[in-house]
């Protein structure tokens, strides 16, 4: 399985995301996902879509 960058949560921008049951984001139904940080409840579409974005985005340099 391929590994799961954070999303950044559209209510309050943070990166922490807290995963349901058996998750995995190709799945019906995905299992869930919520923000730890204000406990926003990601749709699965919604999901995906800023999933797929995170992904697209270039690496950044590594810390030192």
């Amino acid at each position: 399985m391929q590994s799961i960058p954070p999303v950044p949560c559209p209510k309050c921008g943070e990166r922490q995301n807290v995963f349901k049951g058996r998750f995995d984001p190709e799945q019906e139904p995905f299992g869930g996902v919520s923000c730890m940080v204000c406990s926003y409840e990601f749709e699965q579409e919604e999901y995906r879509e800023l999933l797929s974005s995170v992904r697209a985005q270039p690496l950044g340099p590594l810390p030192v």
